[in-house]
Order: structure tokens, then C-alpha cells, then sequence
């Protein structure tokens, strides 16, 4: 039971760092702007400041709105998964395995990495059909597809409730 405890407080307290990291991460440059039409355009732009961003980078620019759809929910499946996250850290910490929220933490980072592929494809197609000399990617899709890979690690460290229940059987 200790170890699942140990393992349950490890695991939850990385994952919400993630989550806090995902978060945070959102403020990185989706596409950086060269040339003439020099300037970052982060994710948190790309998401809210839609209109303004394609105005400026012009041609095709649906593909760069439907990434930044996809970028909004990867920022709801990281809040989720920083909710989740703190009531799974409270269970493991009070000893209730009723709070373990692995199977949706599981569940929602596993959805979140594929949200950010998605988002990073689109990305992928908008920069094709626009001049590469005027704006290339920016890291801020790559790093969250990295924190979201960590975000599994993380999410598959914690115990589940059938976990607790199979040790609490065994005694």
C-alpha cells in the first residue's frame, strides 16, 4: 500500500507540474514571421487572435485556423488534466483510492498528444501553401507535443482505484 501511495504522490505531483508547464507553454511562438512580415504569432495569439494573425500572413489561412482549434482544446485538456491531477494527489496523500483519477488522466493526455499532432499537421499544411521564405514554425507546437509525451509518463505512474483494490483484496 506504501508503494502505491508513494508512486500515486510522485506521479500526480509530476503531472500537474506538466499540466502547469502545458499551460504555460501556450505563450511560445506557433509560426515566426521573416522577411517583411517579421513578428512571432505565439499559440495563445493563434487561438484568440485569429482574424488579426491571417489578416497578416494572408493566403490559406483556414488551415491556421483549424490548428488553433485544436490548440484550444489542448489548453482545456491541460487544465483538465491539472484538475484531475489535484484531486488524484489529494486521494493519494489522504488515502483515499476513491480520488485516483488515473484512467482519466490517462485518457485526457493521451487525447491531448494527439490534439497536438493534429494541430502541428495543419500547421504543417498552412506553412506549405504559404511562402516558406516569410514565415517558418515555430517551437512552441513541438514543446507541447514533447510535455504531452511526459504527461503519459506521468499519468501512467499514478495507481488506479483497481490497483488500491487489488492490494486492499490481497490482505
Amino acid at each position: 500500500m506504501r508503494e502505491l501511495k508513494i508512486r500515486g504522490i510522485v506521479g500526480n505531483s509530476i503531472l500537474i507540474l506538466i499540466s502547469v508547464l502545458m499551460i504555460s507553454f501556450i505563450f511560445m511562438p506557433m509560426l515566426v514571421g521573416a522577411g517583411e512580415r517579421q513578428g512571432q504569432y505565439s499559440i495563445a495569439q493563434s487561438m484568440f487572435d485569429m482574424n488579426t494573425i491571417t489578416n497578416a500572413l494572408g493566403g490559406n489561412s483556414l488551415y491556421y485556423i483549424i490548428a488553433g482549434a485544436f490548440m484550444i482544446a489542448f489548453l482545456v485538456f491541460a487544465v483538465a488534466l491539472l484538475v484531475l491531477g489535484i484531486i488524484s494527489l489529494v486521494g493519494a496523500c489522504l488515502d483515499k483510492p476513491a480520488l485516483s483519477m488515473a484512467i482519466s488522466t490517462r485518457t485526457l493526455s493521451l487525447i491531448a498528444a494527439v490534439v497536438v499532432s493534429i494541430a502541428i499537421i495543419f500547421v504543417a499544411v498552412y506553412h506549405q501553401n504559404i511562402d516558406l521564405t516569410t514565415t517558418t514554425f515555430g517551437y512552441g507546437l513541438f514543446v507541447e507535443l514533447a510535455i504531452s509525451f511526459l504527461a503519459i509518463g506521468a499519468s501512467f505512474t499514478a495507481p488506479t482505484k483497481a490497483a488500491f483494490k487489488s492490494i486492499n483484496n490481497a490482505k
